[in-house]
């Protein structure tokens, strides 16, 4: 079925998302957010955005299958593993070392649209670990975000298929996770280390005073100008020296070099520049 993007209004369709879910679609790019209500068009069998509106309002599951191609949710534990070895080589175990010897007893993490929660959980492993050989009573905090509550939920849960966990190291499977059935649980003890909520990046940072922001492959997405303002509120977010990890295909803008400094580029790496003013909080 083919439909040109060039006369869907998608104005009526902003709206009902807005209202129902918070999320401003004016906000994405909008060769991709046509290119996915085409793909959902398609997939319902409807011959035209009124159609698929009326589709929209009538079948909630639709809803949510739009929400999930408009956000997009590809993930997997330490998917991209040359980025976490980076963090695990060195960036963690230097701010796990800076904690302990500044007596600041507390690391702070976020997943930013972490999808079900495979990042979010890869997080709070690598920095156990690296707590671990430090200081075993150093506190861990990680927050995972996501727009989708129904992601949220699924992260919550910690519950994912052998296909998910078969790329774990065997003392990663078996530290962090419990076999349950044909499935493995994420254990007691990691799941007190991580909280997730549903957030839209475009409101204000739910959370301050943190050492990392993890958010790849998500501003992609978004218009530049968009990008900038979710970057700017990591930055409000980050304490000074503070990192934040992007996708291997996304930079920042030159205004916002003022702010970070690119300090691993193969993996994109950035390190917040010290501000005279950091007072936001929680």
């Amino acid at each position: 079925m083919a439909h040109q993007t060039d006369v869907l209004d998608l104005s009526e369709l902003a709206w009902i998302v807005k209202s129902r879910y918070g999320v401003d679609l004016s906000c994405y790019r909008s060769t991709c957010l046509h290119r996915r209500v085409l793909h959902r068009m398609a997939m319902a069998s409807c011959k035209d955005i009124e159609e698929y509106i009326g589709c929209l309002t009538s079948d909630s599951g639709e809803m949510e299958k739009l929400m999930d191609t408009i956000t997009i949710h590809v993930t997997e534990f330490f998917r991209d593993r040359d980025v976490f070895r980076s963090l695990e080589r060195g960036y963690v175990p230097a701010l796990v070392d800076e904690k302990e010897t500044s007596g600041h007893g507390v690391v702070r993490a976020w997943s930013a649209g972490c999808s079900t929660g495979e990042e979010t959980y890869s997080m709070a492993m690598m920095i156990d670990r690296a707590v671990s050989r430090v200081s075993p009573d150093m506190h861990i905090e990680v927050y995972g975000t996501d727009v989708s509550e129904d992601s949220c939920r699924t992260a919550r849960k910690g519950v994912y298929s052998d296909e998910k966990i078969e790329g774990l190291p065997a003392d990663l499977r078996d530290g962090y996770f419990e076999k349950e059935g044909r499935s493995w649980k994420v254990a007691s003890r990691l799941r007190s280390l991580v909280r997730f909520r549903p957030h839209d990046l475009f409101a204000a940072s739910p959370y301050s005073h943190l050492d990392l922001i993890m958010c790849r492959n998500v501003l992609i997405h978004f218009e530049h100008e968009v990008r900038e303002e979710v970057v700017t509120n990591f930055s409000g977010s980050l304490r000074d020296r503070g990192l934040l990890v992007l996708g291997k295909s996304e930079t920042l803008s030159r205004p916002l070099e003022d702010l970070f400094e690119l300090v691993k580029p193969t993996c994109k790496i950035y390190r917040k520049k010290p501000q005279e003013d950091h007072t936001r909080e929680d």
